[in-house]
């Protein structure tokens, strides 16, 4: 768990979870049902991409930033 605090993609999901909530309460442009939308719709993409992610790991097709690919070694 530890690791997804550390995880770029964590906190920008969670910024902007939170940025139509915010723009709501300071602007008023943007209305609640709106904000609330667009808040869950960032954070159920980021978990089914999360959860995309973590299913190529266990089953071993992830590719390793570290390992080269086909394109590095043409």
């Amino acid at each position: 768990m530890l690791e997804k605090l550390k995880s770029r993609k964590f906190w920008f999901a969670l910024l902007g979870a939170i940025l139509p909530i915010v723009a709501q309460i300071l602007t008023g442009d943007v209305t609640w049902e709106t904000a609330l939308q667009l808040s869950s719709a960032i954070i159920v993409a980021y978990i089914f991409g999360q959860g995309y992610v973590d299913a190529q790991e266990a089953s071993g097709d992830a590719v390793s930033p570290s390992s080269p690919s086909s394109e590095d070694t043409a």
